[in-house]
């Protein structure tokens, strides 16, 4: 398949997509139906795509790098899509049982999607724990078929090689019906040797161009140094808000803290779409003229709690999701995923479909986290929200947020050890102990494999953080502390969006001159402002 005719396929499969994806997690439709869209476009990220496109890369110069960024993007499309299509009924499987599954709880029947924010809103903590325990059976009744996802993306993996290397006979897929049996077996005995000691985890390594140890080291760093700050903040949070000492804490009180404020009436959930759009106006964007993002905030049941973005024809036509419940992470979820919204809606229409779909995750999270971080900015907390006296919730919303950069730290230690020997054994005692260790929030091990995203994601969402400390200074530095208010920010935030998933998040921040991404800031920024 040549390269055009292989990007206009690839285009129209990320539009079907990501359609499915919105229709089921909207909660329009049941049953997430991937299999016929995989079955449609099978020979997008098949192995001999896959070896085709490879090969593209190996023979096309350094010096054209945006033709090599642009084979590199497809490549990374072919191979994630590759492994997906392994599990795609299994996907579909666990999706299912998680949309279909209810209990029975305070006289009325809840969806699992529904325990969530049950479990984020209950006070009393008995029964807030039973409930998370209810909610924890849901997901350990899917937790076989997940395993068994889990070692069939493991076993695939190891039949991709590296993903740079010239692409011979014996590796390439044999088309050639007439070879003989012994010639096959050899070149299986040879594909097996050339890819041993090849994993899940070297393989994205070598796709996203990361050094995955240099990240666990400075995950175990961030850890480190932010410990003491952290459990000092922590001891005396939960002592005031939840009335527990901090060796009392389990994982159901840490999905309430993180939801839970004294100042949740400021946070209605009438006012989320206002804010959003009084937010954007200010940055100089008019939400109310943006045809191409659509924002579905009908309530359903099936829906989604958290808030999410759908860039289903980028930039035609951006669905921005929300399930309003009021409370600060209401807030939060939603800034967040205004900040894709915007990014895919500014996206420039004249870049071909892999620029638009397919990148680095660090970058357009960036961009989500940016706008995730407004309610820890005072000015905007008075603006916005008439909140004048804000000292001690900008403290708590930096304590939660630390939460979940720590959870995130352990979260892709404990990925990389998993993908990297593919110990299902061992894991849900690895994984609950270095959350617990972590958090400081007891975490159980049902969730060992349910709170575990493909692709090292995890790594994305560190990387972000740390830019988005860079860029926020930066911004500061050019328009102004309240930058959020400036027309000239917004057309700068507008000029980097354009180049939609071009760039990976290190270039961008080479370009811009903020570069190079360290933790160093984040850190900095997290003992600051919490001691």
């Amino acid at each position: 398949m040549k390269v055009e005719q292989y990007r206009e396929e690839y285009a129209s499969f990320n539009e079907g997509f990501l359609r499915e994806f919105y229709l089921h997690y909207s909660g329009q439709k049941p049953a997430l139906d991937l299999g016929p869209i995989y079955e449609r476009h099978r020979g997008l990220f098949s192995l001999e795509s896959i070896a085709g496109l490879r090969q593209h890369l190996s023979e096309t110069s350094e010096h054209f790098e945006t033709t090599r960024a642009s084979l590199r993007h497809l490549l990374t499309f072919a191979i994630n899509n590759f492994l997906e299509a392994q599990v795609e009924s299994l996907t579909e499987q666990v999706s299912g049982q998680e949309a279909s599954a209810t209990v029975e709880w305070d006289g009325r029947v809840m969806t699992f999607q529904e325990t969530a924010i049950a479990v984020a809103n209950q006070a009393d903590r008995a029964l807030r724990n039973d409930l998370f325990q209810t909610r924890a059976s849901m997901i350990r009744a899917s937790n076989d078929l997940r395993a068994e996802r889990l070692s069939k993306l493991h076993e695939a993996s190891r039949s991709i090689g590296p993903i740079e290397s010239p692409i011979d006979s014996a590796a390439a897929p044999r088309t050639d019906n007439s070879a003989g049996a012994g010639r096959q077996q050899d070149a299986e005995l040879h594909r097996e040797a050339q890819f041993s000691g090849r994993n899940y985890a070297s393989l994205y390594q070598d796709l996203l161009g990361l050094d995955f140890q240099q990240i666990e080291r400075r995950c175990r760093e961030l850890l480190a140094r932010t410990e003491a700050v952290y459990v000092a903040s922590l001891s005396e949070a939960l002592r005031q808000d939840v009335g527990i000492r901090l060796d009392q804490a389990r994982r159901s009180d840490a999905v309430y803290f993180l939801h839970h404020s004294p100042h949740g009436s400021r946070f209605p959930a009438q006012g989320l779409l206002g804010v959003y759009r009084a937010t954007m106006g200010g940055l100089g964007i008019k939400t109310e003229t943006q045809g191409n993002i659509l924002i579905d905030d009908e309530p359903r049941p099936r829906k989604n709690p958290r808030a999410f973005c759908a860039p289903i024809r980028i930039p035609c036509e951006i669905r921005l999701v929300i399930r309003p419940f009021g409370g600060q992470s209401d807030y939060l979820a939603l800034l967040h995923e205004a900040g894709h919204a915007q990014h895919y809606g500014w996206t420039s229409s004249s870049l071909p479909a892999e620029f638009k779909y397919t990148g680095d995750a660090a970058l357009t999270e960036t961009y989500a986290f940016l706008f995730n971080h407004l309610p820890g900015d005072p000015a905007w907390l008075s603006a916005m929200l008439g909140f004048q006296d804000n000292a001690d919730f900008v403290k708590a919303t930096m304590l939660a947020k630390l939460v979940t950069v720590r959870r995130y730290a352990a979260k892709f230690i404990y990925e990389l050890g998993l993908h990297s020997n593919g110990d299902l054994e061992n894991a849900p005692s690895l994984y609950a102990d270095l959350q617990t260790d972590a958090t400081k929030f007891k975490t159980g091990e049902a969730e060992f494999l349910f709170d575990l995203d493909d692709g090292f994601y995890s790594a994305g969402y560190l990387r972000a953080w740390a830019l988005e400390v860079q860029l926020r200074e930066h911004i500061k530095s050019r328009f102004g502390w309240n930058w959020w208010a400036s027309r000239k920010a917004g057309n700068f935030l507008k000029e980097i969006w354009e180049t939609g998933e071009r760039f990976t998040a290190d270039e961008m921040a080479s370009m811009i001159g903020i570069g190079p991404i360290t933790f160093d800031c984040l850190i900095d920024e997290f003992i600051n402002l919490l001691n």
